[in-house]
């Protein structure tokens, strides 16, 4: 089974009623194909969303340390680029991901 690492990628997290918006530029993601590993760290600490496929060709997350749920697919419009919506604490609000350049195997 082969995996991609994509190092130096992009996690973006709009606001909502009790949360400011949210970009990291130094996430990492990890590729499978059947699953899916983002890391990347917000203003509590680190946060490690794991996937499995899901409905309409995307992934169903879930974080290991926080009560957060996500789906993710990808954006045709936008090449290596992934957006959905993320459960935080009980707000929906919407997410997006942006692979960096992939690990040389």
């Amino acid at each position: 089974m082969s995996r991609t690492h994509y190092p130096e990628c992009r996690v973006e997290v709009e606001g909502g009623l009790d949360r400011e918006p949210f970009d990291c530029e130094d996430a990492e993601v990890w590729i499978e194909s059947e699953s899916i590993l983002i890391s990347y760290f917000d203003e509590e600490g680190m946060v490690v969303m794991e996937g499995r496929p899901g409905d309409e060709s995307g992934w169903t997350l879930s974080a290991r340390s926080r009560p957060w749920r996500a789906f993710l697919k990808p954006m045709s419009e936008a090449p290596g680029s992934f957006a959905g919506e993320i459960d935080v604490e009980g707000e929906i609000t919407t997410w997006r991901i942006r692979l960096g350049e992939p690990d040389e195997a």
